[in-house]
C-alpha cells in the first residue's frame, strides 16, 4: 500500500487569490518573463494560484511546513536540508507574504494530471474560472518535501481545491452573473473531496522547479 505521510494538508481561508491560473494549464516564457497558455503536456505545464498572509500567520505557516519536511527527512535522509519554502515571497513593503501552489498538467508517469477543484461560495462548481488577482477566498493544498535541480530541499504545495466566495473579472465580468449568497462563516473544509492519490516518493520524483515562483522569506 502506498504511503501517503509525505503529504501534509494547508488548508488557507478567507484570503487574497494572487496569479490565479486555474481556466488551463500555463508555463513560464523565460524570454518574455511571463506566463503563457499551453497544453497540459507541455513542459512546465502547471494549473496554480497563489495566496497572501499577513507576516504573523506567514511566520506559524512556514513553520509547519518546515517540520513536516524535517519530519520526512527523519523517514527518508536521503533528503537534504531543509532550506526554503518553494514559492514563498515577502511583499516589498514586508506586511505580506505570498505562496505559490500549483499542480502539473501530467503526473510522474506522464499520464494526464486532473484540474485542481475551483468552487464558488456555495461549494458548487464555479463556472468562469478566468478569475484575476485581488479575487478573495480559500485554498487548499498538500505540501511535500521537493528538492530542486541544484540539489536544495524544501518543501513545495500541489494545488487540490480553490473556493473563490469574491471573483474578480476583467471588462466587467461580474455583470454576467446572479448573486449568490455565501455562507457568513466557511465551513471548516471541503469534507466533500478525497485527498490527492498517492505519488511516488520524493526521492524517486525530484522534479525541476525552475517554474515556482519567488523565493523564501529570510525571518
Amino acid at each position: 500500500m502506498a504511503d501517503n505521510t509525505d503529504f501534509h494538508k494547508v488548508l488557507v481561508k478567507n484570503t487574497t487569490l494572487l496569479y490565479p491560473r486555474l481556466n488551463g494549464t500555463y508555463r513560464f516564457n523565460a524570454a518574455k518573463k511571463q506566463s503563457e497558455p499551453c497544453q497540459p503536456t507541455a513542459s512546465g505545464a502547471s494549473w496554480s494560484c497563489g495566496f497572501e498572509l499577513p507576516v504573523a500567520e506567514a511566520r506559524t505557516l512556514h513553520a509547519e511546513l518546515k517540520l513536516h519536511y524535517e519530519n520526512c527527512k527523519a523517514r527518508n535522509p536521503k533528503l537534504p536540508a531543509f532550506a526554503k519554502v518553494f514559492g514563498m515571497k515577502k511583499s516589498e513593503d514586508g506586511t505580506k507574504v505570498s505562496f505559490a501552489a500549483k499542480r502539473t498538467g501530467t503526473k510522474g508517469d506522464g499520464s494526464a494530471n486532473t484540474a485542481p477543484k475551483v468552487i464558488d461560495g456555495m461549494k458548487q462548481p464555479l463556472e468562469n474560472l478566468a478569475i484575476w488577482s485581488g479575487s478573495k477566498g480559500a485554498i487548499r493544498a498538500w505540501a511535500f518535501p521537493a528538492v530542486d535541480p541544484e540539489g536544495v530541499g524544501g518543501s513545495s504545495l500541489i494545488l487540490d481545491t480553490v473556493q473563490v466566495t469574491e471573483p474578480i473579472y476583467g471588462d466587467g465580468g461580474l455583470d454576467d452573473f446572479d448573486e449568490v449568497a455565501t455562507p457568513a462563516k466557511p465551513r471548516d473544509d471541503f469534507d466533500d473531496f478525497s485527498a490527492p492519490a498517492a505519488a511516488p516518493k520524493p526521492q524517486q520524483q525530484a522534479k525541476p522547479l525552475n517554474e515556482v515562483l519567488g523565493d523564501d522569506i529570510p525571518f
